[in-house]
């Protein structure tokens, strides 16, 4: 049986491994950093807000929102599928799938597909709502699925990996990693691009195979176990891996950050780091949040640090968003920081009215977020 658990347990024993069978008795979390005072350099503009659906619950699973067109997607746990139109925030649609979706949506040839805690699969028309068909896989899927080309690309815990059709659900292939017993609870996302499609697993793996027929290219262990404890050798590709040009960049938790070559798989550098929530790029720089909620800025070219921001420690962060010059996370009090991208000091602070796990995303220099509870809401600087 695998062994599934929330984050914040894994790391407490972790850091108290001599006293993890004490846990219950008291409470060992570590304390998240007051906000620090700052005087605000921009003022970002919030553009719209609207309530989507029932959101995640106390999950707390990374299941951020999906652009397609002129729509933005989300999935809550409830099993509500919504479809609001990016620019205006009205809701153009909102669809029941009947099971509780634990990934965030996958968009691509005209689909939009969710997965369940229990295996059961739906695809919905993009443009409508309506729903095309439905399908019943083995396993729990996390990551939201990844589609083209004809294919929806769907991984689930176990580290089986299954390639569907886009018009009927019929399964074309299958590959599979051994994963170990003992993981976090979350999954990065496959990633298609050109003809192949890449993927991260919870053995530390990175491999990138055929979108045609799932034959494996290449395979790269981004970071191996150390410990002598089971705990300690957790090494889950959970942060989603980032394909800018023909650079791959991938983190694992109590392991590395790397940057690979996508033809070959070689490694380019590599900097020790703890991470399971999110990375983002742009052609000069990689920005990633730890374990530890600090968010460090990596020189994209050699894996130089930048900087590190640190005033957000043990804040639950989600993984960070690019918009113009800035970064921006949010936290699991609700709050969304927006960074100098070239310093790291902080230039704003929004509320967003809910706990933000799921990374915020960017299109057309507008930011997206989605809380917890289902609010979706738009910025611009």
């Amino acid at each position: 049986m695998r062994i599934k658990i929330q984050f914040l347990l894994l790391f407490i024993c972790a850091l108290f491994l001599s006293g993890c069978s004490t846990f219950f008795d008291k409470d060992n979390s570590p304390e998240p950093k007051s906000l620090v005072q700052l005087t605000p350099t921009i003022k970002p503009h919030h553009l719209w807000t609207v309530k989507t659906g029932g959101g995640v619950g106390n999950e707390q699973l990374k299941n951020a929102p999906a652009i397609s067109g002129d729509s933005i997607y989300t999935s809550s746990a409830n099993g509500t599928v919504t479809a609001v139109d990016k620019n205006t925030g009205r809701i153009r649609w909102k669809t029941s799938t009947g099971t509780a979706i634990t990934t965030g949506p996958g968009t691509g040839d005209g689909l939009v597909v969710v997965a369940s805690r229990h295996g059961k699969v739906a695809a919905l028309d993009a443009e409508n709502g309506t729903p095309r068909w439905n399908i019943n896989i083995p396993g729990e899927a996390l990551a939201a699925p990844a589609i083209a080309r004809g294919r929806v690309v769907i991984k689930t815990v176990d580290g089986h990996v299954r390639a569907f059709s886009t018009q009927n659900g019929k399964r074309l292939w299958s590959f599979q990693q051994v994963e170990p017993n003992f993981v976090l609870r979350g999954a990065s996302s496959p990633i298609i691009h050109d003809q192949d499609v890449l993927l991260g697993f919870a053995n530390g793996n990175l491999a990138k195979l055929s979108l045609a027929n799932g034959q494996l290219a290449w395979t790269q262990a981004i970071a191996t176990p150390e410990g002598a404890f089971t705990i300690q050798r957790m090494i889950d590709i959970d942060a989603d891996p980032i394909l800018y040009g023909s650079r791959i960049y991938a983190a694992t938790y109590q392991g590395k950050i790397a940057s690979l070559n996508w033809y070959t798989g070689r490694t380019l550098w590599s900097h020790k780091i703890s991470s399971y929530t999110g990375m983002n790029a742009n052609a000069q720089n990689v920005f990633i949040s730890d374990a530890k909620s600090n968010i460090w800025s990596f020189n994209a070219n050699n894996g130089v640090v930048n900087w590190r921001q640190t005033d957000l420690e043990w804040r639950n962060i989600s993984g960070p968003a690019i918009l113009d010059n800035y970064v921006i996370v949010g936290d699991a009090q609700g709050f969304l920081h927006w960074m100098n991208a070239k310093t790291g000091h902080f230039a704003a602070r929004t509320y967003a009215g809910g706990p933000i796990y799921a990374s915020p995303i960017t299109k057309n220099n507008v930011l997206y977020v989605l809380t917890s509870n289902g609010r979706l809401s738009a910025y611009t600087v």
